[in-house]
């Protein structure tokens, strides 16, 4: 997958400054631009600004909508002087103030926009030394109809090991093809994980051990038309749930960038993120690309 379009979300938070050094490498490896968006949240008023107005009294009125203008306004200019260092690396870069909801005015702007990428953070809990999903970064991460990357713990800089859970399904074949794009561009080492979940099967001993067979055979044939295309490759097979067996891989390989597929659902409006691309997301150490062509 080719990154042509990147919406970046700043909240101005400690994580802010890795999300835009995530963004900006991503664009100078795909040739993207990028367009850095930031929600003035809704939290004075607990409804729109139209509706509260015949409630309040029309002094009150007005002091909240000159908070929200003098918000707007600070938030402009802090873009501003962040967009403009951006281009001067020559990266074509706009900037958007908005109010409201925060997921769903980037959803909003990521839509209307035809984004390809969508860069957010996740935030560290003062009560547990992890990195976490927010309640707005999670809901982005769930209906976002395009790629999301997910920053954690480090930026996303010149990945010297890329992780991909693979299970020859079209997403995660996607995922892969997006994996050994960026292996390809920064010679990063490619490790592709398969999470074997057939062992249940285990009394049909003779057809679970000829799939087992078959599945090892795929993957060193694309072990090895990688490694024709100059890329670094191994892969594992763990027996294991894929979730578990991801997060069980993040720990061996210690990747600097983690890639899963994304599920798309037919029978309702939005796409929704599978269990497993979720648990791999919410309990990565380290950034997660999750891929979705559009």
């Amino acid at each position: 997958m080719q990154f042509k379009k990147i919406l970046v979300g700043v909240d101005f938070s400690e994580s802010s400054e890795n999300v835009i050094k995530s963004a900006v490498y991503i664009a100078e490896l795909f040739g993207a631009e990028l367009k850095l968006v930031h929600i003035v949240e809704n939290t004075i008023f607990p409804v729109a600004l139209d509706d509260l107005e015949p409630l309040v009294d029309p002094e009150e009125f007005r002091k909240i909508v000159e908070a929200i203008e003098r918000l707007t306004e600070e938030s402009g200019k802090k873009l501003e002087e962040i967009a403009k260092e951006i281009s001067s690396k020559g990266i074509k870069t706009s900037y958007l103030v908005k109010t409201g909801d925060i997921a769903e005015e980037i959803l909003e702007v990521c839509e209307q926009g035809n984004f390809d990428l969508v860069v957010i953070g996740a935030h560290k809990n003062s009560f547990i030394d992890s990195l976490l999903l927010g309640n707005e970064a999670e809901k982005i991460v769930n209906k976002a109809r395009s790629s999301v990357l997910v920053v954690k713990g480090k930026p996303v800089e010149s990945p010297a090991k890329i992780l991909c859970g693979y299970d020859f399904l079209p997403n995660s074949i996607e995922a892969l093809e997006t994996a050994k794009e960026i292996a390809k561009k920064t010679g990063a080492e490619l490790d592709i994980v398969h999470a074997d979940t057939e062992e249940g099967f285990a009394h049909f001993s003779h057809i679970y051990e000829s799939v087992f067979k078959k599945k090892v055979e795929l993957l060193q044939q694309l072990k090895e038309k990688l490694e024709k295309e100059g890329i670094k490759t191994d892969f594992e097979i763990i027996k294991a749930e894929p979730a578990k067996a991801i997060l069980e891989a993040i720990k061996d390989f210690s990747p600097d960038l983690v890639v899963v597929g994304k599920r798309q659902r037919k029978d309702i409006k939005r796409f929704f993120l599978g269990t497993i691309a979720m648990k791999v997301v919410k309990n990565s150490p380290v950034p997660v690309l999750i891929v979705r062509k559009r």
